[in-house]
């Protein structure tokens, strides 16, 4: 275990130094009053008080103006529901999440849950370092509502080798990868028909941008990646010939006949980059792609600002920022060959974790666990207090209170992607996009799980060769990826850099480890 936080200390100095992460992590200290008096929960097999645990749940983002009272709330519930477990959020800001969190887990700070964002750090990833907890017989004791309200087929993919590390968050419908926003009034005002092909959306992006009226141009605007799935490029590869096919792990292209290559030794990524390299010429690119927050993406999808986003976003507010008469059905979801199979690059995107210095793991699942063990437990965390923060619109929907004194935005609100579960979520039925909740939100039965969706590759055997790759494909291969570099240029030099720091020997070792998963499922 030693060996394994010595490797990712190595790992987080070397990634920081290329991720360059800036700014103070706003940790939100200790909250005031806040409830689960020690008496409240009782001992499992005596009838003397249980001291109530206070846990620390570690998530990206910046704390909301209402969190503190909130959780207040939170916690009362707690104790009064006879849990036992007080809960803490510590905020880190998105753009230092990676870097601050590797070095928490690295020098085994005190906390006991993290979040898990499957398509930008996998929570194999955070095994791999040694650096889970197995929760598995805290999840059979204190899981019900967690067995109950998330299916087995994506409980399953937080498994390893029969143990769970993780809990996924069924907030999301996998197959809704390959699919994208596009704004259909801004198609109506410049007469132009939903694009079928990448080439007749770069077509329209032009004439778009051409004509735009708004103070700021609605670029193509991402954190800069190389890796399809966490920047949705993935959108290009319905079109290819070779589809289906995912990427896993940034570096592993796999096809559902089970074929492994390096994935930026494919052609598939040559088309997304020769894709991405006519959006920046053409400045559909926002010219600061290659050092862009997500903050500062995120601003300009709620300015409203925006003709096509890769994946899904915005709302009815954001769209009469520039439109006053536009409806929550002119933002449109759309498929290149919709024809064609839906596939789910993993079986779940988001989840939380326990960390495994955690003094409290039964905790962290206990809490987990009631969140979903009622719609009241779960409306208080994602939504606020009831009247101040939302009211209640019908059985599945909700309306947000504005406050004046936080930029005209509730004062709190929780996050699908870090606790939701579709059985549980609410919708703003006035502003919601009805094409998105029903791509994101409603299963698809067409779909099919990527043969490589719940597996997990461990790079001990590699794990030099496999930090040296990580830091040079930051530094090489997303500037060709983005669009930035030309491929035929640059690209030969940067293969050689990344064969120096081991790529092939990883890319073997990843095909060696997928054959005998394959192999283990056949049985």
């Amino acid at each position: 275990m030693k060996k394994r936080y010595a490797f990712l200390l190595v790992a987080v100095l070397v990634l920081s130094t290329l991720m360059g992460c800036g700014g103070k992590d706003s940790n939100s200290g200790n909250t005031a009053d806040k409830g689960g008096n020690s008496s409240s929960a009782q001992s499992e097999n005596t009838d003397k008080p249980a001291e109530t645990v206070k846990i620390k749940y570690v998530v990206p983002g910046t704390e909301q103006k209402d969190y503190e009272e909130v959780f207040r709330k939170v916690n009362e519930k707690l104790a009064a529901d006879g849990v036992g477990v007080e809960v803490e959020k510590i905020y880190i800001p998105s753009d230092a999440w990676d870097q601050k969190l590797n070095l928490m887990l690295s020098t085994g700070e005190d906390f006991d849950l993290f979040h898990i964002m499957q398509d930008r750090t996998p929570f194999s990833s955070y095994y791999n370092r040694g650096a889970l907890a197995d929760i598995t017989d805290a999840i059979d004791k204190y899981g019900e509502n967690l067995k109950k309200y998330i299916p087995d087929d994506i409980f399953d993919g937080a498994k390893i080798d029969g143990k769970y590390y993780a809990v996924p968050s069924y907030w999301v419908e996998m197959a809704s990868e390959g699919e994208f926003n596009i704004r259909r009034d801004v198609l109506r005002q410049n007469n132009l028909e939903e694009p079928k092909t990448p080439e007749e959306l770069i077509s329209a992006w032009e004439i778009v941008m051409k004509n735009w009226k708004g103070s700021n141009k609605p670029y193509y605007s991402t954190r800069a990646d190389f890796d399809p799935v966490s920047l949705h490029t993935s959108i290009l590869h319905r079109t290819y010939d070779t589809f289906p096919f995912t990427v896993k792990d940034k570096f592993f292209y796999v096809n559902q006949k089970g074929e492994v290559k390096s994935w930026i030794e494919t052609e598939e990524f040559k088309k997304d980059a020769a894709f991405m390299r006519e959006m920046y010429t053409k400045g559909i690119t926002n010219p600061d792609i290659l050092v862009m927050k997500q903050e500062q993406v995120k601003a300009q999808l709620d300015s409203g600002e925006w003709f096509v986003n890769f994946g899904t976003g915005g709302n009815l507010g954001s769209l009469q920022k520039n439109n006053p008469e536009a409806t929550v059905d002119d933002i449109g979801v759309v498929w290149f060959n919709p024809e064609k199979e839906y596939l789910r690059p993993l079986t779940f995107k988001n989840g939380n974790a326990v960390p495994v210095n955690s003094k409290h793991p039964e905790a962290a699942v206990k809490f987990m666990d009631w969140i979903l063990a009622s719609q009241e437990n779960y409306d208080l965390v994602q939504y606020g207090i009831e009247g101040k923060h939302y009211t209640k619109d019908g059985d599945k929907g909700f309306k947000a209170i504005n406050d004046p004194d936080n930029n005209n935005k509730p004062g709190y609100k929780g996050s699908d992607s870090q606790n939701g579960n579709v059985n549980l979520m609410r919708f703003d039925l006035e502003n919601s996009i009805p094409d998105n909740n029903k791509v994101l939100f409603e299963p698809n039965s067409n779909a099919v799980n990527s043969v490589a969706a719940n597996f997990v590759f461990d790079p001990t055997d590699v794990r030099a060769e496999y930090t040296n790759i990580v830091s040079e494909a930051a530094a090489s291969i997303t500037p060709i990826y983005m669009g930035v570099q030309e491929y035929d240029k640059a690209f030969p030099a940067a293969l050689e850099k990344m064969k120096k720091a081991g790529l092939d020997k990883v890319v073997a070792e990843y095909q060696r480890q997928f054959e005998e998963y394959q192999a283990s499922q056949a049985k």
